[in-house]
């Protein structure tokens, strides 16, 4: 096919370079499974916000991501709930919204020395992320959550999250169905995403979507609304809340202060409107006053500065709700599209 898959690439180019680098994640992909054709002119033809800044937050947000460190804490615990036994030796994760490859890269930063470690392929619908991704070594592959260009049964576990709002509520059941249908029998659905009614959502709908280039008009999840998803798609379901906080470290208060800004600025498209607001302290305050968590057990009740081991750390506090399903044994893969 001859069609631009990738910004750098069509897919014959991308295929033939998966299979010399990645060749066991070439083993993976599907192009020819029905409907296949139909879902890549589609994408080919899709553009994200994610591409660019222009009309969107691409290329701030992938400045952001520079330390994939940042959402460890989110992070591992998402990646220890996809992998529970690493007796059963390194698992192959899909990341479906991977973006660059945050997920792939803050896991070999910490898990890198493990023998067990997973190999994650990270996924995302901007050919910009992707093409971002296997320049940094990773395996990716550009497909859409509802519709994955993998084989059935081909990985021991799905992550969706870090975006999973994006996520159009009516391809949510059919990115749910896709999840299940990659997934081996015995293997874990994992999907994480913020309360409709809790403060991130609030930041979001308050902060981001009147003053980020692209907005922000998307609808989050609601406990019951993501039971009721998984139960739709015939899969046993557990919803959790997952502490996943934004941690920074400095050599300051004052820096530390000025970093957790600047990360957040940029990894939602706040960049003029924080410098509109004059100074790090004001934006600091406008993070005080949507990121308060009051009483929430578990948590600092709103962003704090604290010492450990030398430095000076910010912690952004943010918890999530995550669904959490093992796809049952012996019985057929759901169908996603």
């Amino acid at each position: 096919m001859r069609a631009s898959y990738l910004p750098s690439l069509t897919l014959d180019e991308y295929l033939r370079l998966v299979a010399t680098v990645h060749p066991q994640v070439h083993a993976v992909l599907d192009f020819d499974r029905p409907g296949a054709a139909r879902a890549l002119g589609v994408l080919v033809a899709t553009s994200s916000e994610f591409d660019s800044d222009h009309g969107g937050r691409g290329d701030s947000y992938r400045r952001a991501q520079q330390d994939a460190l940042v959402r460890w804490t989110g992070i591992r615990a998402l990646l220890g709930l996809l992998t529970p036994d690493p007796a059963d030796g390194p698992p192959l994760l899909l990341d479906v919204l991977g973006g660059d490859g945050t997920v792939a890269r803050a896991a070999a930063g910490r898990l890198g020395s493990l023998d067990a470690k997973p190999l994650i392929i990270t996924g995302d619908l901007s050919g910009q992320m992707v093409d971002r991704a296997l320049a940094q070594g990773l395996p990716a592959v550009r497909q859409a959550a509802q519709f994955l260009f993998l084989r059935e049964g081909s990985v021991g576990g799905v992550l969706l999250a870090y975006g999973t709002h994006h996520i159009d509520p009516a391809d949510r059941p059919d990115a749910v169905a896709e999840a299940a249908r990659v997934t081996r029998p015995g293997g874990r659905i994992v999907l994480h995403d913020f309360d409709d009614s809790g403060p991130m959502a609030g930041f979001f709908a308050r902060v981001v979507h009147p003053h980020a280039a692209g907005g922000h008009a998307y609808r989050h999840f609601t406990r019951t609304g993501l039971a009721a998803l998984f139960a739709d798609a015939d899969l046993p379901v557990r919803v959790l809340d997952l502490y996943d906080p934004l941690i920074v470290r400095a050599g300051s208060e004052a820096a530390a202060k000025e970093r957790m800004c600047r990360y957040v600025a940029d990894m939602y498209g706040l960049g003029a409107y924080f410098a509109a607001l004059g100074d790090v302290e004001a934006a600091w305050r406008v993070l005080e006053r949507h990121f308060d968590h009051g009483t929430h057990r578990h948590t600092p009740p709103r962003p704090v500065v604290y010492r450990r081991d030398g430095h000076y750390v910010a912690e952004l506090p943010r918890t999530a709700l995550v669904a959490l399903a093992t796809k049952p044994t012996g019985r057929p893969s759901a169908g996603g599209a």
